[in-house]
């Protein structure tokens, strides 16, 4: 029994239930679950809400490995808590963003150990060493955090692993999709680049005092020199913790990236999303390595065509059967070159591209790489090869005030002009490992996040009246939880959320006639044809 972990996907699921991102399956947890499988350990993968809401149907599992962000802690403590009741002896491991703060993370949850950064390596190590079968020293082991005579213990860190062992010797596992319940109507993300090339940091003085001082680091053309901040300022957008977590981005080989796909098909996944924090950084760091410049070099795109070349090749998406898409791409690095290739392989698909603030003194403040402007160019350049770019924003940002309120809101109608599908807008929430951890985040009441709602919602609804009457295939998921009696439909390819009356099975394709807005995220349509069985 000792030998049987139950990995835990709490990824977004806040106090207990996810409220968001209800068809997107991450890469960590099938991550976790390639490196036990490999190490000989039986594992399997449940949702946290499906976990809370029925214990008992995983009680021959005595041990916990939880997948989780800060924003879950409510959630991974009621796990853990009801996890003891069950299994006084077993193991508790925690890792994800969540394991920064590991001091009340370990307080609040009881956890055996902490995995703080990459987990693939600290992972095979804690197996090997016997964590899951007995009581072991945790001293040793670097990228740890743990409890120790009331004390909590932090290791040291443990080094990035490389290019070639994220490719070769760190598989994620594909067999244990399954365990999702609606998988095959999900996005199944598939890990491309790991890391972010963001290595210029904030100009905000931080809450302790620390404050830019202009040594001219963040502009070097020595990428070592990049890595350097005598301040210790974390790298980045002050409000992301991706490069003070994963690094550098190194990026997957081809080879595993197409098997990974293929594989995932044939288990009968159809949305596919090619994950990394910034797309255009694939393999993009050639000789240049590390990657710490955001904008330069150009992107690789002998690499990035024969990846979506081989891609596209497989016969289900070929024959329309399932979709390949990408999400985040830097607006520096998108040219009218990057523009035509992405469209040629994926056609009309929606990247994401972060503006965050329409203010470009506040940008270069927060620590972003290019501009509001070049964001708005970026967004005409997609549209003219027919993509439908979604465009981000953060209220309540270190630094936001009525000067850039205003050119927010005058940026969210021009991006929305220019051909941006959706506008998509976030309360700023501080992150451990962070420039702006110690920030606090704007209250609901927040004047300034309560006028961009109402621009994005203005917009986005606006947006969504060109479906009325448009046919878009889609895939069955799962009952409405706030329609009696109709089913929720992802779009097949690209295209809005939609909500249909009639039950059906997940993994259904339906071809729906949008009849209604609902709201500016969700349309309301009526199914034509005869749904197809998608096997």
């Amino acid at each position: 029994m000792a030998n049987r972990v139950l990995i835990v996907d709490a990824l977004s699921a806040g106090k207990g239930t996810r409220t968001s991102s209800r068809d997107s399956i991450g890469c960590g947890p099938r991550t976790i679950a390639g490196v036990m499988q490999r190490e000989g350990l039986e594992c399997r993968i449940v949702r946290a809400e499906e976990l809370i809401s029925g214990l008992r149907k995983w009680k021959a599992f005595e041990n916990l490995a939880i997948s989780a962000m800060t924003m879950d802690t409510p959630a991974v403590r009621t796990i853990a808590k009801n996890w003891r009741r069950l299994h006084r002896a077993g193991r508790i491991l925690i890792g994800g963003p969540i394991a920064f703060e590991a001091e009340k993370i370990l307080r609040k949850t009881q956890a055996d150990a902490l995995v703080i950064g990459e987990g693939e390596g600290t992972l095979k190590e804690l197996v090997h060493q016997g964590f899951f079968g007995e009581k072991i020293d945790l001293s040793s082991i670097d990228g740890i955090a743990y409890r120790e005579n009331g004390r909590t213990i932090t290791t040291k860190q443990r080094e990035y692993i490389s290019e070639e062992e994220l490719s070769d010797k760190y598989r994620p596992s594909v067999n244990r999709i399954v365990d999702y319940k609606g998988y095959r109507a999900s996005r199944v993300y598939v890990e491309a680049v790991r890391g972010c090339s963001n290595f210029n940091r904030t100009k905000t003085q931080l809450p302790d005092g620390r404050v830019c001082s202009e040594c001219g680091n963040c502009d070097s053309e020595d990428p070592m020199e990049r890595f350097q901040c005598p301040e210790d300022i974390p790298p980045g957008c002050g409000f992301c913790s991706v490069p003070a977590t994963w690094g550098p981005p190194r990026s997957r080989n081809e080879h595993e990236i197409v098997t990974e796909v293929r594989e995932l098909l044939l288990l009968g996944v159809h949305r596919i999303v090619l994950e990394a924090p910034g797309f255009l950084d694939y393999k993009r760091n050639g000789e240049h390595e590390p990657l710490t410049d955001p904008c330069r070099p150009p992107p690789n795109l002998d690499a990035i065509s024969s990846l979506l070349q081989e891609l596209t090749s497989l016969p289900e998406f070929e024959k329309g059967m399932a979709h390949i898409t990408i999400e985040n791409i830097k607006a520096c690095l998108f040219t009218e070159e990057v523009a035509e290739t992405l469209s040629r392989f994926l056609g009309d698909i929606s990247p994401n591209i972060g503006l965050e603030t329409g203010s470009e003194r506040h940008s270069e403040l927060i620590g972003k790489c290019g501009g509001p402007q070049q964001v708005v160019d970026s967004v005409r350049t997609a549209r003219k090869y027919n993509m439908h770019p979604f465009v981000y924003f953060i209220y309540g940002l270190p630094g936001e005030d009525e000067e850039s309120l205003k050119d927010s809101l005058r940026i969210m109608n021009e991006v929305s002009s220019a051909g941006a599908e959706r506008i998509i807008l976030y309360g700023f929430r501080p992150l451990p490992n962070s420039a702006f951890a110690d920030f606090p985040s704007p209250t609901s009441s927040y004047r300034y996040g309560q006028i961009l709602k109402k621009q994005a919602s203005k917009i986005n609804r606006r947006k969504k009246k060109n479906y009325l009457g448009e046919r878009v295939r889609g895939i069955a998921a799962e009952p409405s939880s706030t329609h009696h009696g109709f089913t929720m439909v992802y779009p097949l390819a690209e295209g809005p959320l939609m909500t249909v009356r009639g039950g059906y099975s997940s993994g259904r394709i339906l071809d729906v006639r949008v009849t209604q807005i609902l709201s500016p995220g969700l349309l309301k349509g009526e199914v034509e044809g005869t749904p197809t069985d998608s096997g």
